[in-house]
């Protein structure tokens, strides 16, 4: 703002985010990225797969379920998976040159530029978020999240 540029903050909140996890890809995702392997790889996929739960009211307990598709949310690993999961997402805003913070489920995407480039720069922004909905559509489960954007200008 000091030396006369505009500044543009696009905010994305994916709802029900820790339940859009897809296993396959995050061990995929925690093998090629990070290179976890052999027994600490095995431990994931054992983390992961077969959870069940239930919840227990008083002397009331419920029925069984079986998770297939999240990180457990309130344990200490869950937002850390989460953020590995989508650290293919964080490389894709880089390449199309925004600047962005990833704060587990919430991503923040901002662009400064100089008010004549106004028109180029939110092309550029929708190209980048055109981007951003493929990956989210083929690595999120989508029938558990929405992703949609609103302009105002």
């Amino acid at each position: 703002m000091e030396f006369g540029d505009v500044s543009c903050l696009c905010l994305l909140d994916l709802s029900a985010a820790f339940d859009t996890t897809d296993h396959d890809i995050l061990t995929t995702c925690l093998s090629s990225w990070f290179g976890i392997h052999g027994p600490v790889y095995s431990w994931f996929k054992s983390y992961l797969s077969s959870r069940c739960f239930c919840v227990n009211c008083e002397t009331d307990l419920s029925f069984w379920y079986i998770s297939s598709g999240d990180v457990p949310q309130g344990s200490v690993l869950g937002p850390l998976l989460f953020v590995l999961y989508t650290t293919p997402l964080s490389t894709l805003i880089s390449s199309c040159s925004l600047n962005h913070h990833l704060y587990a489920d919430d991503t923040q995407l901002f662009l400064s530029f100089f008010p004549t480039q106004l028109d180029s720069s939110i092309d550029h922004l929708h190209t980048a978020l055109d981007r951003i909905s493929s990956w989210m559509t083929a690595n999120l489960q989508s029938s558990k999240t929405e992703f949609s954007a609103h302009w105002a200008q």
